[in-house]
């Protein structure tokens, strides 16, 4: 369904997400369909971050992510992504189960590193998952990140999505750092997604004198 909305007196039609058969009760569409920004319209200055408790995230994704209908057991925040005042979807920020990493020529110990995992968007808003990214990353690090010692932030892209995440992920920072070799983790349930490859992308989080002569094109949408 379509409908018009105004935005600072500019009156635009906007395209509607269209749940599963038979409706969606999760968080995002509980009081109907949410308003998204038409194609073209600038809408990234709009998009901000709250923090919301587990149980909204994971409902979240239970109702809306592709691959990975769960909450990571080591999360430390959860971010809804919100529009307009309205949640859209969440990235879950938590510790990998890694012991240490390698890269660019450093050691990073698995307590400097978080992942952005779960990245669920439940409408069809393209862009919007990039944009929320860039504000979520930075919100993350100045409230949690630098008192938690995080040096590192890890994400992954499936290696057979080729769109504007990518390019978001590196005009943001954050460099590809290659590809994960397929398999099944011992320890927990056996997952459809871990037996494709992933891309690996990773950005530094730069020392506090350092983020303050940081350009605000890769720390700010």
């Amino acid at each position: 369904m379509t409908q018009t909305h105004s935005l600072d007196g500019i009156r635009s039609t906007g395209f509607q997400y269209t749940p599963t058969q038979g409706g969606c009760s999760c968080p995002i569409h509980r009081e109907g369909q949410p308003v998204t920004a038409p194609l073209g319209l600038r809408f990234a200055e709009r998009v901000h971050i709250e923090s919301i408790p587990r149980h909204v995230a994971g409902a979240i994704y239970e109702a809306h992510h592709s691959y990975m209908d769960d909450v990571p057991r080591t999360n430390l925040v959860h971010h809804g992504l919100c529009y307009q005042n309205q949640l859209l979807g969440a990235i879950t920020w938590r510790y990998p189960l890694i012991r240490s990493l390698e890269y660019d020529g450093m050691r990073f110990e698995g307590d400097e590193i978080v992942e952005a995992a779960r990245i669920c968007i439940g409408v069809d808003f393209p862009n919007l998952a990039s944009a929320a990214l860039a504000r979520s990353m930075e919100r993350f690090v100045r409230r949690h990140g630098r008192r938690r010692g995080v040096r590192l932030l890890l994400t992954f892209v499936r290696a057979d999505f080729d769109g504007s995440m990518i390019k978001a992920l590196r005009d943001k920072g954050w460099h590809c750092a290659g590809k994960t070799d397929p398999g099944q983790a011992g320890n927990r349930p056996d997952k459809q997604i871990r037996e494709q490859p992933k891309w690996r992308f990773l950005c530094e989080v730069p020392a506090e004198s350092d983020r303050e002569q940081a350009s605000l094109g890769r720390w700010s949408p």
